[in-house]
């Protein structure tokens, strides 16, 4: 049906302007135009260069140099210069100056002259021929010129007095059409790049994200490389008043310490936080900001659901935080694009995919089976319940589970879709009514499953494998059932356990869950912020104590410089990774939008087509009426274009003129419909497997959002509260040593006087002097002993 384009050698019609009124403008392009015909190119484009020297808004010398310009494209084209030797390369760039001083000079021309009909054609021709040598150049301005040439109206009398009216026109609508077809042809391959680039985009991501993660998951178990050595000096000097700090406050905790003084250890007062770290201004805005987040969100775990990242507005819920992204920063589908989405199919595929039997048919023995059921009217007449005729058929085997194997890949991550099922139904039905009645076929229902793939032979079962894997490299199946197998462990890595805290009822103190005292540290919690009536009825026996909680307090806890500095880190890249996965997720958005407004153009295109079938149908039914005369296609497709014309149905217009454009009979234009019908289907089911694919890219980023931009505030609260719970326990450490050395030194002290006394006594008064020195100095001995404590 497609004809190679003609070129046109002569001069455009005269066109209206202010400067093209002059009769020696017209007379001087039509001397150009003749040096042109005569084969002197480079005369003829320079005579018209002149001509427009002088006239600067003459658009026909405007029009005419620009297809000059052009034939200099074409010789370029056809010449036999090897492209990538050197004069090669320079004509290569000549040949784009050429092609681009045409669009330029075409432009100049439509916009002096909008209403003539040869601009329009020589600006859409430079167009088209730009998308040839610059690959940012699309085919969407190729389009809008055709439509705004073949838009201008013309009078009877203008059609009969210039033939070359209607030669513009075919013109610009094979312009047109090529230019749609390549764009429909580009467009899939465009989209998978557009995915795939963003999938390695959200890797990157996933990438930085963990290892952010790391760095912030044990800072004092993997310290930075520079803080190594003055970690490893500080362990030196204080390695002795360490063990003596730990000893005093084992020995309270385990001699002296009461039941309730442990449990007050775990009730920790947000004032005192705040006084503990009232000179670190970065502890204090951590403090501020994890106390904001959990009284507002009722949980210690940030999410992406409580705050958008394209403003940073707060909503702690994650349904108002999805509304207000969606109406102020992305917008939502229509009921129109709404009712495009593709049905996915799963649990009905899914059972024949893993529970059917995928063994080769002996379909000679399956269709006298079929025939026999057809016959007994009394019989159980379900083929798909009865015993297939299996063969031994090792390479139609390999085959099949090949296709099964696919199959399973596509529903496994719920990316077959009902168009999917019907491509792949009708190709199988197409092969095997060879072999088999369609009528039988469709009696017994084997049109409707996909066992129906075992009745084929080698060369059919690999058109059918060649089918699906199309269908998976439109969908980038390997990639994304990859990608999916990955996110678990992602989800995984992202999953940290940390110590249950809760706020009590007006928020005044943090409490830890008090079975921490019988060595539960890490208790089972969904990350809830306020106590609730479970945290109250939890009670412990003094025999459940255990010294757990004491290892982990004393475990750590004093490099909260370096947990802050890598806090601030991983908040920072979070954000920052939020708002990267933010653009990506709107890039997802507005791909899926634009799939849904293509579909939406695809099923109007083809009602167009079905419609033009059902004319021909219709025909043929009438035809077999007795005394009938049929009419041609052509005949009927000629009034249905009048039809068009009056609706103004562009499209229809377009391909009505495509099919009569040349003689056809009946049968070939009949084919030709189908085949378009055909092609448009395909289009239909590949856009379905676009949007599959889109869909679970989108819930894709939809998880990272929430899984890698996500943190726990009490990863960096714990290790502050520990820094607290330490200190008060050394305090009260120290203050019961400080005790109990006062007792025993007032005990000795006491020992003694009473010594002292009973010497005295012994000796009598003879030696009250010596007992007076010596008393003496014993006071001297106790006075010394107070200056150094």
């Amino acid at each position: 049906m497609k004809t190679k384009k003609k070129r046109n050698a002569r001069a455009p019609p005269s066109l209206s302007n202010v400067d093209d009124q002059s009769p020696a403008i017209t007379k001087e392009v039509e001397d150009a135009m003749k040096e042109h015909q005569n084969g002197n190119y480079t005369k003829a484009l320079k005579l018209v260069e002149a001509t427009l020297s002088r006239h600067p808004r003459s658009a026909l010398a405007l029009a005419a140099l620009s297809f000059c310009h052009l034939k200099f494209v074409f010789l370029a084209k056809h010449s036999t210069t090897p492209v990538l030797s050197k004069d090669g390369l320079i004509q290569l760039a000549e040949t784009f100056n050429h092609v681009t001083e045409a669009v330029d000079l075409s432009k100049r021309a439509v916009h002096l002259c909008p209403n003539s009909l040869a601009c329009w054609f020589f600006h859409a021709n430079a167009l088209y021929k730009l998308t040839e040598y610059d690959a940012n150049a699309g085919y969407e301005p190729v389009i809008e010129a055709c439509d705004a040439g073949l838009a201008i109206e013309f009078g009877p009398e203008d059609l009969a007095t210039d033939p070359r009216i209607e030669e513009f026109r075919a013109y610009l609508r094979l312009f047109k059409l090529q230019s749609k077809y390549l764009i429909d042809t580009k467009y899939l391959e465009n989209l998978k790049n557009e995915i795939q680039e963003l999938q390695e985009r959200k890797e990157e991501i996933e990438e930085r994200a963990i290892t952010a993660s790391m760095n912030f998951e044990t800072p004092e178990l993997m310290p930075l490389p520079e803080n190594k050595r003055k970690i490893k000096n500080l362990k030196k000097v204080a390695v002795l008043d360490v063990d003596t700090v730990e000893t005093r406050v084992k020995t309270y905790w385990n001699d002296t310490m009461t039941t309730e003084k442990k449990k007050e250890l775990l009730r920790i007062r947000i004032g005192d936080l705040k006084d503990h770290f009232a000179k670190n201004k970065l502890a204090t805005e951590v403090i501020n900001q994890a106390v904001e987040y959990a009284t507002g969100a009722k949980n210690w775990e940030f999410s992406c659901d409580a705050e958008c990242f394209w403003c940073g507005e707060r909503f702690f819920d994650a349904e108002l935080t999805a509304d207000h992204m969606n109406s102020v920063h992305l917008g939502t589908f229509t009921d129109e694009l709404d009712s495009v989405l593709p049905e996915f199919l799963f649990d009905s595929v899914w059972d024949t995919v893993e529970s059917g039997k995928w063994k080769p048919v002996n379909v000679v023995e399956a269709k006298k089976m079929l025939e026999d059921l057809s016959r007994n009217e009394g019989g159980n007449k379900d083929f798909v319940k009865q015993k297939w005729p299996y063969c031994n058929d090792r390479r139609r085997e390999e085959i099949i589970n090949k296709i099964r194997a696919v199959l399973r890949l596509f529903v496994s991550i719920k990316c077959f879709c009902s168009s999917h099922f019907s491509g792949l139904m009708n190709l199988i039905l197409e092969m095997l009514k060879k072999q088999v009645p369609e009528q039988l076929l469709m009696e017994y229902g084997i049109n409707k499953t996909l066992l129906s793939v075992c009745f084929l032979d080698i060369s059919e079962l690999n058109l059918v494998f060649e089918f699906l894997g199309n269908l998976a490299n439109i969908c980038g199946l390997q990639r994304l059932v990859l990608s999916l197998g990955t996110e678990q462990a992602i989800g995984e890595h992202s999953v940290a356990n940390n110590e249950k805290i809760v706020f009590n009822e007006d928020f005044s103190c943090v409490v830890f869950d008090k079975r921490m005292l019988r060595g539960e540290l890490m208790v089972p919690n969904d990350g809830a912020a306020v106590t609730s009536s479970a945290d109250d009825e939890i009670e412990l026996n003094d025999d459940e104590y255990t010294d757990a909680i004491l290892d982990w307090l004393l475990k750590g806890g004093t490099n909260i410089g370096e947990q802050l500095k890598q806090w601030t880190n991983l908040r920072e890249a979070s954000r920052s990774q939020g708002k990267e996965l933010s653009k990506i997720y709107e890039a997802e958005f507005h791909r899926m939008l634009n799939i849904c407004e293509k579909k939406v153009q695809y099923l109007r295109d083809i009602k167009v087509w079905q419609n033009l079938e059902s004319i021909c149908v219709e025909e043929d039914k009438r035809g077999e009426e007795f005394g009938y005369e049929p009419l041609s296609y052509k005949y009927l497709l000629s009034n249905q274009r009048q039809i068009a014309s009056t609706n103004g149905d562009i499209f229809e217009l377009d391909i009505l003129w495509n099919i009569l454009r040349e003689d056809h009979v009946d049968n070939e234009i009949k084919l030709w419909i189908k085949k378009q019908i055909d092609e448009m289907v395909a289009k239909l089911y590949k856009l379905d497997a676009i949007i599959s694919t889109t869909t679970i890219n989108m819930q894709q980023t939809g998880k990272k959002l929430i899984a890698l931009t996500g943190y726990d505030y009490r990863s960096i609260l714990v290790p502050l509260l520990k820094s607290v719970m330490r200190a008060k326990l050394e305090d009260l450490a120290n203050e019961d040593a400080e005790k109990k050395y006062d007792a025993v030194k007032d005990a000795f002290l006491s020992e003694l006087d009473r010594l002292d006394k009973k010497k005295k006594t012994d000796k009598g008064g003879g030696n009250a002097r010596q007992g007076q020195g010596n008393s003496q100095e014993k006071n001297k001995k106790k006075d010394k002993r107070k200056s150094k404590k």
